[in-house]
């Protein structure tokens, strides 16, 4: 069964989307429900769900936010999106965030509600059967055997963050650029790779960074900024957690090294 959690603010759309749709008709059952985005990590970090159908426009943490928490805390966790209006911006926004789907709630006695349910189930199922390909192929540090498919897919999404490191990259943006879910690349990056999207990006320009300190004399701010830190300091903390110095330490060391080695009479 599809382990399901409902959140909306409303009272009445939430009894009413559990009522009108056939759920177990099509695997999913009902575990939950919130009136909130706050409610709705309190139930996820207690009790979990496989999908969670959330409106939009909620007063204090909005669908989006929640999208933005969930998306970090439970990669692997599909979301359905649940609107007013076919408000194309809050849809696209929605998508980019990793919504597997969207309902317009106004239009629910007019759809033919077989059809949506239907659909984002085949997308989850669709989705796990990915995660579950353990077909002959390169080993990884979770033990499992991907096909050779996924983990060309992953190899290629590798070598995206290397050409378009500085671009301001999001793991959407990949997933979507190797055609795969954002939740199946999540797991599969992860399990292939040993560290997740976000940890690789991080590292990957922390060791730009290093370059940089070592082959210009632009600011620290400059290379931060270049690198899609917004707060120096915080470009500050995350290059002293990599590298055990602040980068005005790792640049002072470098160019010192540097003068040893020129000073070094030849040998011979």
């Amino acid at each position: 069964m599809i382990r399901t959690l409902i959140v909306d603010d409303e009272l009445y759309a939430r009894k009413g989307l559990i009522s009108v749709l056939p759920w177990e008709r099509f695997g999913f059952k009902i575990v939950g429900e919130a009136n909130s985005g706050e409610k709705a990590l309190e139930f996820l970090k207690t009790r979990g769900a496989d999908v969670v159908f959330t409106d939009l426009t909620m007063p204090g943490m909005s669908g989006f936010d929640l999208m933005r928490i969930t998306g970090n805390l439970y990669p692997d966790m599909r979301t359905v999106v649940l609107t007013c209006h076919q408000d194309f911006g809050f849809i696209q926004e929605a998508m980019r965030l990793g919504a597997i789907d969207y309902i317009v709630k106004t239009q629910l006695e007019k759809e033919k509600l077989d059809e949506v349910l239907e659909r984002i189930a085949n997308r989850v199922k669709h989705d796990n059967r990915k995660i579950n390909e353990y077909y002959p192929g390169p080993d990884n540090e979770s033990g499992k055997r991907y096909s050779e498919e996924i983990v060309s897919s992953i190899n290629h999404a590798v070598q995206i963050i290397h050409d378009r490191l500085l671009d301001g990259i999001h793991q959407e943006e990949v997933a979507n650029a190797v055609n795969m879910s954002r939740g199946c690349f999540s797991v599969c990056f992860k399990d292939i790779v040993g560290t997740t999207f976000g940890d690789y990006v991080r590292t990957r320009k922390i060791h730009k960074a290093e370059e940089l300190l070592r082959t210009t004399n632009r600011p620290v701010y400059w290379i931060a900024n270049q690198l899609g830190f917004q707060d120096e300091k915080y470009f500050g903390k995350v290059f002293r957690e990599q590298t055990g110095m602040t980068p005005s330490e790792y640049r002072a060391k470098s160019v010192g090294n540097r003068h040893e080695s020129s000073r070094k009479p030849a040998s011979g």
